[in-house]
């Protein structure tokens, strides 16, 4: 999205009160014509850092108690039409698309369907990762659960208005009395 028009038209679309950002984005995925994020592939620089910066990602695996390894999982809020999903499962890690309008999440399972192909594993020891398409406000907690996900604000004398930290939890976790 580098045209100055671009830019403008979209300031003003989202100009108006904060409370109806979700809405104005799904109008935006609604009408479909309007899409200037959408550059019909994954961000390059994500393209570069999966294929030729191993060294800063290491694996796909985390290895865990007793020998046993998971697969590392990432997180794309606004993920759009999921490119970047689909990609980082192919390197070999679950990853979880997340977009407030329904009619993304669509799109995603759309782009999923039609270009599988594209996204075959990238390490055929390691396998590709699973890609999930969420719907729901990365602003929100209504999403966090499906993921195994916590999320805490970290200012106490406003929860919810503060800067918003995500803790990965295992099942364990869930349960624990420990829970931060």
């Amino acid at each position: 999205m580098a045209y100055p028009e671009e830019r403008s038209r979209l300031s003003k679309h989202f100009d108006g009160p904060e409370s109806s950002y979700k809405d104005r984005w799904a109008d935006l995925w609604d009408a479909g014509d309007f899409l200037p994020w959408d550059r019909g592939g994954p961000n390059p620089a994500l393209i570069d850092l999966l294929d030729q910066r191993k060294d800063l990602l290491g694996d796909c695996f985390i290895q865990e108690v007793a020998a046993v390894k998971r697969r590392k999982r990432a997180l794309v809020p606004g993920c759009g039409r999921g490119y970047d999903v689909l990609l980082l499962a192919s390197h070999g890690y679950d990853a979880y698309g997340l977009e407030v309008s329904a009619k993304a999440t669509q799109r995603c399972l759309e782009e999923k369907a039609a270009n599988a192909h594209t996204y075959s594993p990238k390490n055929e020891s390691a396998g590709a990762g699973e890609s999930t398409f969420l719907n729901g406000d990365f602003f929100q907690s209504n999403w966090a659960s499906d993921l195994g996900v916590l999320m805490r604000s970290t200012s106490d004398d406003a929860p919810g208005l503060g800067t918003t930290d995500v803790e990965a939890l295992d099942q364990e976790s869930f349960s624990s009395p420990d829970l931060p």
